[in-house]
């Protein structure tokens, strides 16, 4: 039994350590900091029976973990001082008091939007942020999506284009700022991997060119390859060693919801207090840049 249990921590360490992307073994890479954990416990009851060299083995599988997931041990980013747009985004998943305590959470710190995944009925998110009367995205429970909400007026962008069965991409302009909101599938399959990464690059597209932000539940963690890859053209800013799913403990939950930015916004992004959801809801601060025009030259 030792060497069976032993022998499947190992085996399930594997596709973390290589980050298969075949689905479903890619969602073994996003359980890293379990099977971490997982590691751990076998080399300590390796130590306990005498079996040195099976602990050692594990001592190298731990640390390669940890070494190749650097996202552990990244930085948060400071706090951004007066910022020009704070929005709020929480998966209520269809719950009308989750949604409640949303946009009670966003008029205390004063958000200008509210984005919503997986939105309950219409009706009921439009009354519940009434103060927040424009809106654009998926108004349709049956759908995963996300809804946004907010005091300003807004653009409809659209959003990519996927195939028709996707789960859809809300895409909209708020004072000259870029926001797309999504709730990627889990990929559970080869084609729910494949709508996964077409959606998260078409709303990395989106931006080409804008300022502006990706804020959604992505489904994945920060060292799964979809969100590394998506690293290399946007800066993250949502903190990766806290939980947003199941639980804030990092052993017990996942950090699945996340903000990515355009190079050149000053942003940061916490992790709030429960709304009665499964997952924590994220407040993002953005503030652009200041930029110095050089005079202009004296008349002749």
């Amino acid at each position: 039994m030792f060497w069976i249990t032993g022998g499947l921590i190992l085996l399930a360490a594997l596709p973390a350590l290589l980050n298969v992307r075949a689905a479903p073994l890619e969602l073994l890479a996003n359980l890293r900091p379990q099977i971490a954990v997982l590691v751990l416990a076998f080399g300590v009851a390796a130590i306990t029976v005498g079996r040195y060299g099976t602990a050692g083995l594990a001592a190298g599988v731990l640390a390669l973990l940890l070494l190749t997931t650097p996202e552990l041990f990244s930085r948060v980013p400071r706090p951004v001082d007066r910022p020009d747009l704070t929005l709020v985004w929480g998966n209520v998943f269809k719950s009308d008091a989750a949604t409640e305590r949303l946009a009670q959470l966003a008029r205390r710190r004063g958000a200008e939007l509210v984005i919503l995944g997986e939105p309950p009925a219409p009706e009921t998110t439009r009354r519940l942020l009434a103060d927040y009367p424009f809106h654009y995205g998926v108004h349709d429970p049956d759908r995963h999506g996300a809804a946004i909400f907010s005091r300003r007026p807004l653009t409809e962008r659209g959003g990519p284009d996927l195939p028709p069965a996707s789960y859809p991409v809300s895409v909209v302009e708020v004072d000259g700022l870029t926001v797309a909101a999504l709730h990627p599938p889990v990929a559970v399959s080869r084609r729910r991997l494949a709508e996964s990464e077409m959606m998260l690059a078409g709303a990395a597209a989106q931006l080409d060119g804008d300022a502006g932000v990706i804020v959604g539940d992505m489904n994945a963690t920060p060292w799964s390859a979809r969100l590394r890859q998506l690293s290399r053209r946007l800066i993250r800013i949502s903190p990766a060693r806290a939980s947003t799913w199941f639980s804030s403990l990092p052993v017990l939950g996942l950090p699945i919801d996340h903000v990515f930015v355009t190079p050149g916004l000053d942003a940061s992004a916490e992790i709030g207090p429960g709304i009665g959801s499964d997952h924590l809801p994220l407040i993002v601060s953005i503030k652009r840049p200041v930029v110095f025009r050089d005079s202009l030259p004296p008349a002749a």
